[in-house]
């Protein structure tokens, strides 16, 4: 088993900042917690030499802990999670898909279910999206999932925004997307029946009212926001 790392102090000037790698890791520290860094592993407290008697919260990291709702037709479906791993130049930033199964798992992890972890926000919606055909209310039904997915690459605070929406951004009431097909693997492929995100398809850099991510089934009609409507492909 590997050793876990000595816990160290933290960074006093910035004290929400994991002391080796300068990560943002928590946003209101405690002087009584022991904090674990997403980025590097660090252990880190106010007064490390008390650590055995200190609570170990963990990560503690609000980007990576946050729940992004994944809806199917306007219904909540799922979430998706940001997870950092990693240092330096071989540090990497995937997406988390959960499930939730609030019937079968009502008192378990809170209810959800844990489905993958994928290299994009597009591919982590596709495994829910082969989910919820396989194993949805219309079981084995195999066709084309309109995916619209935040778009993490946008820079948002670019000379090419406006005032207006650059204060929507950070207020929270504008969010950028992009909207394309998620499709089946079609046989004889080893992951036939599973979903993928359709590249060619997706279309991004659409700035739209914040909270549209989701799924959306053939019968779109009427559920697809109209900000997004005019950018959804073709099938």
């Amino acid at each position: 088993m590997r050793p876990m790392s000595p816990v160290i102090d933290w960074y006093s000037a910035k004290a929400y900042q994991c002391p080796r790698c300068r990560h943002d890791t928590v946003a209101a520290p405690s002087r009584w917690e022991v904090y674990t860094c997403c980025n590097c592993a660090t252990r880190f407290a106010r007064f490390p030499r008390l650590q055995r008697f200190l609570r170990h919260v963990g990560v503690t990291c609000e980007v990576c802990t946050e729940r992004c709702p994944v809806t199917v037709d306007g219904e909540p479906f799922g979430f998706l999670r940001r997870r950092h791993s990693g240092v330096g130049m071989y540090a990497q930033r995937r997406v988390e898909a959960w499930l939730h199964d609030t019937d079968e798992f009502t008192d378990h992890r809170d209810g959800v279910r844990y489905r993958n972890t994928r290299p994009s926000r597009a591919e982590a919606m596709a495994d829910l999206a082969w989910w919820h055909s396989m194993f949805g209310p219309v079981e084995d039904d195999l066709g084309p999932v309109l995916a619209v997915v935040v778009d993490d690459e946008f820079f948002r605070y670019g000379p090419d925004t406006t005032d207006e929406q650059s204060d929507g951004f950070y207020e929270g009431t504008l969010e950028v997307y992009g909207v394309g097909i998620l499709r089946p693997y079609m046989p004889p492929h080893r992951r036939r029946g599973q979903f993928y995100a359709d590249s060619g398809t997706f279309t991004w850099g659409l700035i739209a009212p914040a909270g549209l991510e989701g799924l959306y089934t053939r019968n779109w009609t009427g559920h697809l926001p109209a900000a997004l409507a005019a950018h959804a492909p073709r099938i």
